[in-house]
């Protein structure tokens, strides 16, 4: 996370929530999402492993103009695991815009805390933590 920005654009636009769940539906006449088992962590038998599938969605606002938009997932050694560069186009500063990724198949190499990080550049917007666990069932 060294990576980061030490001073912030000019008027980034800001990210309002980053949720991490198994599937997104979108009514295509209203464009309004249901989001589907919201989760915060994962068990897995073993390490490494992978995750078959899940959706990360970005929720933005107060942006004006056009801004590159990077979603990206650490493990929690720091490792880059997978990068989605976007772009998201603003018409109107007050509207939030929700940009959303599935990920199939995401390598889990270790257990601990990953993050989901939302950029613009090199400036960070916003992150989603999730925890990779070890057993059959999730901790209390």
């Amino acid at each position: 996370m060294s990576d980061f920005a030490a001073t912030p654009p000019t008027n980034p636009p800001s990210c309002i929530s980053v949720i991490i769940c198994n599937e997104i539906i979108e009514d295509k006449r209203t464009n309004n999402k249901t989001l589907v088992s919201l989760f915060n962590s994962i068990v897995v038998a073993q390490v490494p492993t992978s995750h078959h599938r899940m959706f990360v969605m970005a929720s933005l606002t107060d942006g004006r103009g056009t801004w590159p938009i990077s979603f990206i997932v650490r493990t929690p050694s720091g490792a880059d695991l997978m990068r989605f560069d976007s772009e998201a186009s603003f018409a109107d500063p007050v509207s939030v815009l929700d940009i959303s990724v599935e990920i199939i198949g995401l390598s889990l190499p270790e257990l601990g805390v990953y993050f989901v990080d939302i950029m613009t550049g090199t400036y960070p917007l916003g992150h989603r933590r999730f925890t990779v666990f070890p057993g059959q069932t999730q901790p209390e």
